[in-house]
Parts: C-alpha cells; sequence; structure tokens
C-alpha cells in the first residue's frame, strides 16, 4: 500500500487526498468502528504510472473507502474506485489497460477471479445486519437493515425490478460509475438492468452494513456488497466470454420516510474487464 501510494503521488502530484463528500460510520465493540468514506479525487497525470507515460491530463472521480479501525488504526479496508472515469478522462482505452493488468496486478484479473476464496471474498456471509466482515454490528436500526436487505434479495437476486418504487423514492438520484447520473424510478430501473444484464446468471450478497443517523444528512446506509456472476450476457464489456466474475460494490444510501432517496453506488469497471480478459487468455492456453 505504501509502494503504490509513493507511485500515485509520482503520477498525480497535485491529487492530494480528495474532497470528501460524506462518511457513514457505526462502532463494533468497544474500541473499533466502521468508516464508509465517499470522496471525489482530482488530478493531473504529470508523472508515469501503472497507466503509462504522462499525459498532462485532467481525472476526476468517485472514492469509497470501507475501513475496519481497531485501537485507531486500519486493520482492513475494502476500497472501490472508479478507474474507469479516471481512464476516460486521460483519453486512454481501458480494454488495452485491463489486458495489460489481467495478469501482474496484485489486485486485478487473476486475483480477483472467482477461484480466489481468500481476503476479501471468504466465506458467505449470512446475515450482514447481524455480523458482516466487519465483525457484529450493535442491535439497532433493524427495520432500516432489513429495508436494504430486502431491497438487495428482490429488486436485485430475483429480479423484481417491479418493485424498486416500494423501496425507493419516486424521486431516486443514483450517481453511480464514470460519473453517470440517474433520477426517477423508470431511469433508475433501466441503469440498474444494464449493469445486471451482462451476468444474468449473478448473485448479489451483501456482506456489511453501517448505519449512521445524523443531522447533517439525515439517516444513511453504507453497504458493500459483491456480485458473483458469469460474463454471458449483454456484451457490455466486449465479446462474451462465459468467464467467472466478481464484482465488489458499495453503495452508500440516503433514506427518507422510510425509501431510499438517494444511492451513490461504486464497482470497479477495470476489474471486470481484467478479469474478463484472464479468462480470454485462460482459454486461449488451454
Amino acid at each position: 500500500m505504501v509502494s503504490n501510494s509513493l507511485q500515485k503521488f509520482a503520477a498525480f502530484p497535485n491529487a492530494g487526498g480528495g474532497l470528501g463528500e460524506d462518511v457513514i460510520w457505526e462502532s463494533r465493540g468497544r474500541n473499533a468502528f466502521v468508516s464508509s468514506h465517499r470522496t471525489i479525487k482530482s488530478g493531473t497525470h504529470t508523472g508515469y504510472w501503472t497507466y503509462g507515460p504522462p499525459t498532462g491530463k485532467h481525472w476526476l472521480s468517485r472514492t469509497i473507502a470501507h475501513c475496519l479501525v481497531v485501537d485507531n488504526k486500519v486493520t482492513e479496508e475494502w476500497l472501490v474506485r472508479d478507474e474507469w472515469a479516471v481512464l476516460e478522462h486521460l483519453g486512454l482505452d481501458p480494454y488495452r489497460i485491463a489486458a495489460e493488468l489481467a495478469g501482474p496486478s496484485p489486485v486485478l484479473g487473476r486475483a480477483m477471479g472467482t477461484n480466489n476464496e481468500a481476503g476479501a471474498f471468504a466465506g458467505r456471509i449470512e446475515n450482514a445486519s447481524l455480523c458482516g466482515v466487519s465483525g457484529e454490528r450493535p442491535k439497532r436500526f433493524e427495520r432500516e437493515c432489513a429495508l436494504v436487505q430486502g431491497m438487495f434479495d428482490e429488486v436485485w437476486n430475483q429480479r423484481l425490478f417491479n418493485r424498486v418504487p416500494t423501496y425507493f423514492d419516486r424521486q431516486i438520484v443514483c450517481q453511480t460509475t464514470r460519473l453517470r447520473r440517474t433520477q426517477g424510478i423508470d431511469p433508475f430501473q433501466i441503469e440498474l438492468i444494464d449493469l445486471l444484464a451482462s451476468f444474468p446468471d449473478f448473485k448479489v450478497e451483501v456482506r456489511d452494513i453501517v448505519v449512521l443517523d445524523g443531522p447533517e444528512n439525515g439517516l444513511r446506509i453504507a453497504v458493500l456488497w459483491l456480485l458473483r456472476g458469469t460474463y454471458s450476457g449483454v456484451p457490455t464489456y466486449g465479446p462474451i466470454t462465459r468467464t467467472p466474475v466478481n464484482v465488489l460494490g458499495i453503495s452508500h444510501f440516503e433514506l427518507k420516510d422510510g425509501r431510499i432517496l438517494r444511492e451513490f453506488r461504486l464497482i470497479d469497471e477495470i476489474a471486470i474487464l481484467a478479469q474478463i480478459h484472464a479468462g480470454r487468455m485462460a482459454i486461449a492456453a488451454a
């Protein structure tokens, strides 16, 4: 992590730590807490980086860092960055970059694949409202936890997209990858279907839930989730390969009157591309 940060400072010396949009936090016992930190980051590509030589171009993207803090030290972090937006702003080809990272990257491609059940993908979480990957939750906000769990179960896993109005306000605003924004039930349904249609056999598992009610933004819920599926549907990411894919995602929900009014949803599409390319390489080598 230190090595990667040093390289990033060299590539984007004016990037800094980004602009904090929100922090959703919750205790985990007497000496620990979870901080789900959403930021907008920007920088100028003036140095060499994983993506190649300097382009001199500016980029803007969103990041969510879901961190477990024990005794005032971060002991585990689940990080999702909108790397597609970065590459797009730098004028680089996401497919080429993902192909280059599919093998050597320690966190993309083969490392993300469904055969790797270590780290963030280890085991199965039965009920994240009670105990997720960050540990046991305090017994509070049971109704709100049931709301988001029910939404992922019915709308995502059961494909009951007609149930979206049950969980979401009619003016739902969703901000997601590539800095896309939708507003209203119908555009939200279409955007979600577009995401899931590439992996028609998918199953989503809620891995962690954090709830915070505060005067600044009202009641918010951070959800760490994992989509497991096969790239066998709509060819959003190039020719179909039937490659098993893990998609790690984080959603920040803002609630109003018992429904979700806003969602900030992030996945790393470059990680998806890298896994698909790793599958292509495996097929070619067979």
